[in-house]
């Protein structure tokens, strides 16, 4: 009789799976259309692996913010471990065979159907979501807020803050700053910037970041990315596209803390 597991929330998921050898961390990548491990750098190609186990947890007020846990094994590279996915904020290109067959395993609902030139900056979206949850996961593990800063340090400064510049210099322009829209969103940009660059009440703005921060990629993926989609002109497009060089979000693994 085969073994079934069930867990509450991800950490014990994650948990439980390191407990039962799936010690590694796998990434999307995005570029070679594979799996890369975290621990060893090693590809898998999507014939190279098997998802073993699924779990699905809904966030805690929006489904669509839910995370899926995703057991992988390797016989070839003689690998398992974790993948931590959030579906649900756009939709990936259709010849992604990775995709596709995280998709087969864990029929997530409908994502959004966002323009492939805004595709870049959505991914780094999910990027972020991975943030909020991993800082909300570290202070329920009692982890000092010292040690998850020095990673939040390391996320704003590698990603968000080019993130944010990307959209203030070359996306937001397609409404203009005049826009009631695109002024929320510099605001919160700024509200952001002040957050992570806080180190006073580190506990507080880290806690505030985790919700700022979902809210905030809440309302670009469902509101003001559809808002640039219905009106920017095939030039502001191709500058878009331009700009956007493909690369591939590498974890900061130093001090895992969220497992």
């Amino acid at each position: 009789m085969i073994q079934t597991y069930n867990y509450d929330t991800v950490s014990e998921a994650l948990n439980d799976l390191a407990k039962r050898g799936f010690t590694h961390d796998f990434n999307i990548h995005e570029d070679a259309d594979c799996l890369i491990c975290t621990n060893t750098m090693t590809q898998l190609s999507p014939e190279e692996f098997e998802i073993v186990e699924t779990y699905r947890f809904e966030g805690d007020t929006d489904p669509a913010d839910e995370m899926i846990v995703f057991a992988i094994s390797s016989i070839k590279h003689n690998l398992k471990g974790t993948l931590l996915n959030a579906y649900g904020i756009y939709a990936d290109g259709a010849t992604s065979k990775i995709v596709a067959k995280l998709e087969k395993n864990a029929s997530p609902a409908k994502p959004i159907n966002r323009a492939e030139y805004l595709k870049k900056l959505s991914r780094e979206h999910h990027h972020g979501l991975l943030l909020a949850w991993k800082i909300k996961t570290g202070f329920s593990k009692k982890i000092p807020a010292e040690r998850i800063k020095k990673y939040t340090d390391w996320f704003y400064t590698a990603h968000l803050k080019r993130h944010f510049q990307e959209e203030e210099k070359y996306v937001f322009p397609i409404l203009g700053n005049d826009n009631i829209l695109i002024q929320k969103a510099i605001q919160e940009h700024q509200q952001l910037a002040q957050l992570f660059n806080e180190t006073d009440n580190l506990e507080m703005a880290l806690k505030q970041i985790a919700i700022d921060l979902v809210n905030h990629i809440r309302f670009e993926e469902r509101i003001l990315f559809n808002q640039i989609q219905a009106v920017a002109t095939p030039e502001q497009i191709t500058m878009i596209e331009a700009l956007h060089t493909s690369e591939s979000f590498i974890d900061n693994t130093t001090d895992p803390f969220w497992n």
